[in-house]
């Protein structure tokens, strides 16, 4: 159900909200930013770089040679060279956009590859082939002027490039990304601290994101809310403890982040259906 807001909609003014449905968390890094001017016959030599690179085909045709093959390019083709790919370009009338940019990570990708093995660099953008154009160059323009704030509005434009590419590659393959990359982080972080997390909200602060939204991952993609997560982690510890040891009951409640004895006896009876000192007892007489 949609939030109520300032002023009703009407045949004249509409309201558009937004939701969270990135399915990457992209903060990168933009190392340049440069044109290849319209060049008659244009050669390039084999090279790689320890970044990624995306060039942007303003005009011409050619082949890109990428690791002993080649791939066709034309007027509106997108490239992407993950690191390590030893590729140059050749053809005519061709002129290019291009940027470097590193300090990225996607989701089941090495960092600062933003294609998975296999798929091919050349990424054609049809009809959102203006749009690129534009985006590509403004980030030129911002580079070359060097007005205030045009870091910040270039790795802004570089991000939206970005995210034009990935929808391009989601689009093309609805399975290319499966897990978001938000909710991987937030899991990882719950997995490695929950004995430690006071409330939700420290999860909130380590991964700079709304509680809502944090809700709204986990429910997606785990079925459960963050909170219930923080307790079957908690769970899970307290039980291997009952199971493997002899320590009090208070101590168990401490270490699995319970202050109070009686609050976790209270939740681990509301997960289990018994107490502590029950589980423990009937855990020794069946192992199983």
């Amino acid at each position: 159900m949609r939030k109520s807001i300032h002023r009703n909609d009407n045949e004249h003014r509409f309201h558009l909200t937004l939701n969270k449905s990135c399915k990457q968390n992209l903060r990168p890094k933009v190392l340049y930013a440069g044109e290849l001017k319209r060049a008659s016959n244009w050669n390039e030599q084999p090279h790689e770089h320890d970044f990624c690179e995306i060039v942007y085909v303003r005009s011409g045709s050619g082949i890109v040679y990428l690791n002993e093959r080649t791939l066709n390019i034309e007027t509106g083709d997108l490239l992407i060279y993950n690191p390590h790919i030893t590729h140059y370009e050749s053809g005519c009338n061709l002129s290019f956009y291009f940027f470097g940019v590193n300090r990225f990570k996607l989701e089941n990708l090495p960092e600062n590859y933003l294609l998975e093995e296999g798929v091919s660099p050349v990424i054609h953008t049809g009809n959102s082939s203006e749009i690129f154009e534009n985006y590509f160059a403004q980030l030129i323009t911002e580079a070359e002027r060097k007005l205030y704030y045009y870091d910040e509005i270039s790795e802004a434009l570089v991000k939206i490039i970005l995210n034009l590419a990935l929808r391009i590659l989601t689009y093309g393959d609805k399975s290319y990304f499966k897990t978001n990359e938000s909710y991987s982080l937030a899991k990882r972080y719950i997995d490695e601290n929950y004995a430690n997390i006071k409330t939700v909200d420290d999860v909130c602060r380590s991964m700079y994101i709304s509680r809502y939204y944090l809700t709204h991952l986990f429910k997606e993609y785990s079925g459960v809310s963050p909170l219930k997560y923080i307790i079957i982690k908690r769970m899970e510890f307290a039980k291997e403890l009952l199971r493997t040891t002899d320590l009090p009951i208070c101590e168990i409640a401490l270490k699995t982040g319970y202050i109070e004895i009686n609050s976790f006896v209270k939740t681990f009876k509301k997960v289990e259906n018994m107490t502590p000192s029950a589980y423990r007892i009937q855990s020794r007489k069946d192992p199983h």
